[in-house]
Formats: structure tokens, sequence, C-alpha cells
């Protein structure tokens, strides 16, 4: 009996009652922040390309918002998608927006307030009730599948901040903006990626044959012409230069790779002080490459257009130079968006295969964007009917690989000009999609050296190294 009483008041029972309660303090401590962390959602987004993180552009837009909104998210419990689940949670609390959950099927009339189509389960109903409008996002658009023709596999990509965002800019908008895009002259296509970032701008748009027109339309607000291989006919020119003396909206792409005598399309620009050089621009050096003269890299100058371009690059392939006349009207101001070096010239002869500037060819800088308006119709008709165009020397830079993402500075450019010729009354943003393909974190050959050495061999001795002198200490007392 007295053993048993000297073993439970022994140093060594003390220790180990010791280090078992401060085990069982621990354990119980991580328990509760666990509990805590899951009950307030806290969460981070640790992957590549902030994934579940929204944009300071959406943050901006949904707290600026005044009307009340309401965002469905459609959903029987148990049933919600992780990922938009976690992006939809974010626009909670910003600005007047409430995110709520309702179940389709406890609630199965509950959608047909706002559409006749059928809901689907992770749909989300975006609602103005301020002004009644509303908008249904799908599940289908929030996270997009495609197949991969080169790995056979499905693809799948994560967009639904995009939808969400420009549900809000469509629920919220005060007028709408209609866009009307050329055909008839071999245009170069709109590229799925700019129909993509026109329709999350809340820009409708529509075909415009001009052959068989006889005048742009009364309710556009914007008219592009996307690089044309064949010129207009005098009739195209006349009606589509009233429409712009008459206060229209215009945005040009040239078409260096034409040889068609453009006589037309480019006399539209004259008119408004841009001329055309022969040719295309090489500039060895504001180019992406020396080798690639032709891919050039612009700099930027100072204007709304290009404001938040950043230190990112703007890329155009193969482009027309520009240049301002020298005399223009007074009502008239051009300014250059983008401009190439003062090396860069305008290669006249097709056929040449050299990159060295030879006779014939015109001399440099160019400009590579330009950005016009003339207030003569602002001062005759009122405030508001200047005429604006945003010209640029190439529909490449308009092309999927340069604006699908914002790693270039081209997604910039084209966004704000929208939004320059769309009027400050409205707000065009697009956010770019995210690849929900798994992330493999790579690590250099000198590092995985080092942690290894670390981890396997001087951390271990370390340890036994630290135990041996504590041993020794104890063993001598």
């Amino acid at each position: 009996m007295k053993d048993l009483k000297k073993n439970f008041t022994s140093r060594q029972f003390k220790m180990g009652g010791y280090q078992t309660l401060v085990m069982v303090i621990v354990i119980a401590l991580v328990i509760v922040l666990n509990l805590v962390v899951h009950k307030l959602n806290i969460t981070v987004d640790l992957s590549s390309d902030q994934k579940y993180t929204l944009t300071e552009k959406s943050k901006e837009l949904a707290s600026g918002i005044k009307d009340s909104i309401k965002m469905y998210y459609m959903c029987q419990d148990g049933s919600e998608n992780v990922m938009i689940e976690k992006v939809l949670d974010q626009y909670d609390g910003l600005g007047k927006i409430e995110v709520i959950e309702k179940d389709p099927v406890i609630y199965p009339q509950f959608s047909k307030e706002y559409t006749e189509d059928e809901i689907n389960s992770n749909d989300v109903i975006v609602v103005n009730e301020t002004n009644g409008k509303s908008k249904v996002v799908t599940s289908s658009a929030m996270i997009q599948e495609d197949f991969d023709y080169t790995t056979y596999a499905n693809t799948y990509t994560l967009d639904a901040e995009g939808q969400l965002t420009a549900a809000l800019q469509n629920v919220t908008a005060e007028a709408d903006v209609k866009l009307y895009y050329t055909s008839g002259h071999n245009e170069a296509q709109l590229s799925e990626s700019l129909t993509d970032l026109l329709t999350k701008s809340n820009i409708a748009f529509e075909e415009l044959a001009t052959a068989s027109a006889t005048a742009v339309p009364d309710d556009c607000n914007i008219l592009m012409i996307h690089a044309p291989q064949y010129d207009f006919s005098e009739d195209e020119y006349k009606y589509v230069s009233e429409y712009l003396s008459g206060g229209g909206k215009a945005m040009f792409f040239l078409n260096a790779a034409t040889t068609d005598n453009m006589t037309n399309y480019h006399k539209l620009l004259s008119d408004y002080g841009v001329n055309v050089a022969d040719g295309y621009v090489i500039d060895t050096k504001g180019a992406l490459n020396e080798m690639y003269p032709t891919m050039l890299v612009p700099q930027t100058e100072e204007h709304d257009i290009t404001a938040d371009v950043g230190k990112t690059i703007v890329a155009v392939p193969v482009s027309k130079g520009m240049t301002v006349q020298d005399d223009v009207r007074s009502t008239l101001t051009v300014t250059s968006l983008m401009k190439t070096t003062d090396t860069a010239f305008s290669r006249v002869d097709r056929k040449s295969e050299t990159t060295e500037k030879e006779e014939g060819d015109v001399d440099g800088p160019f400009s590579i964007g330009l950005a016009v308006t003339d207030t003569y119709t602002e001062k005759t008709e009122g405030a508001g009917k200047a005429t604006e165009i945003v010209v640029f020397g190439s529909g490449n830079i308009a092309a999927e690989d340069f604006i699908a993402t914002n790693q270039y500075g081209n997604r910039s450019v084209i966004l704000n000009s929208i939004s320059h010729l769309s009027g400050a009354e409205t707000n065009t943003l697009a956010i770019p999609t995210r690849n929900l393909s798994e992330e493999h974190v790579t690590i250099e050959e000198g590092d995985r050296i080092f942690f290894t050495v670390l981890l396997v061999v001087l951390l271990p001795l370390a340890l036994l190294a630290v135990g041996f002198v504590i041993w020794y200490k104890r063993r001598k007392n």
C-alpha cells in the first residue's frame, strides 16, 4: 500500500501527470479553435491565382451599390457546390448585398417570380429590389466544362466571380449599351474572349451587314469595325461618316495583312486627323523579341484607356502604323495611346525578307493606338454628343491569346476603350476565368537538396545532441 502511495507521489508520476494535462489542454484548444474557425467560416485562399477571392474591382463595384440587392443561392441543403459557395459568400455584406440560400424543392414556385426558365441546383438569382430588375446566373456558366483535344481530357474553369459581378452590373445599370460590329469585308472574327468580355460588361452586340444597310441603326451606341480585309464602298463610307459626324462612337481596327486598297476605310480615319502609313510596322527595339520585330510591345501613353495597364505589356502582332495630321480643326483632339520607338519603320515591300530598313520604307515613329474626340457636334447639339473614336493598328490586339487573361495589358486596353466609348455612366469591367486544373508545386533541385539535408540529417542530429546534453547533465547531478 505504501509502495502504491509512493508511486502516486513520485517525481515521475508528477511529471507524467503534468505532461498529460498539457496534452489534454492543447488538444482541447485545437478542437475549440477548429470549431470557432468553422463557425466563423474563416478560410485562406492558397490557390496561385486566388480562385476563390474577389478581385478589388468586384469589391469596389459591389460596395458602391446603393440599391438593395438579394442574391438567392438556389440549392438543396447538402448539395452546395463548394467552389461557387466560396465565391458567393464573399459578396454577402458588401454594400447592400445579401446572400440568401433557397431550397428549390421546398420553394418550387419561388423562381417563377423572376424567370420562366427552369432553375437548376446551384443557380443564383440576382435581384435588385429597388428597381425590380433580376438576372439568373446558371451553375454551368459559373463552372465551365470544355474538352482539351491535346490531352483528350475534360478541362474546367471557374467563372463564378465574372458571372456574378456581370449580373450585379446588369441589374444596377442605368442604361443599356448596344454595339454593332460590321460584316461583309472579311472582317476578323470576334474572339470568344472578346464576346465574353462584351457579355460580362452587359453590352449587347449584333452584326451589321453594311453592304445591305442604308444607315447605322439608331440604337447603336458603339460601332466596331474589326480589321476588314476589303474596302468599304462609297455608300458605306457615306452613312458611316454621317453616323460619326452626328456624335457617333466607334472602334476601328486596321488590318496590316490586307493588300486591298483601303481608300474609303482609311478616309473615315483621315477625316478625323489620322493618317495610316503604307505597309506594316517593324520595330526591332520595341518588339517582344528581336527575332520577331513585328510582334510589337508599344510604349503606352498617358490616357484613361491605358491607365491601369500597369507593369504588364501590351502585345500587338503585325500592326499598321498611324500618325496624326499636322493641322487639324480646332474642335478635334487626337491623342496617342501607344507608340513605337523612334527607330521603327513601316515596311512597304511585302516580298522583302530582311528586317533592315530599305529604300521606300516609311520612317517612324508611329502610333499603334489613338483616341479621337471631335466636339463640333457637342457644341451644336449639347453635351454628350461629341464624336468619340478609338483606333488600333491591328485587330490582333483583341485576339484570344492576348485578352483571355490579365497576363497582358491588352484586356485592360480593350475594356477601357469600350468604357470610354460607352460613357462615364457605364461601369465596364470583366473578370477573367480561373483554371481549375490541378496545381503542382515545383521545388528547384537546389532547394530540394537543402531541405532534404536539413530535415533528414541536420535536424535529427541537432535533436540528438540536445538530448545527449540533457542526459549528461542529469547523469552528472
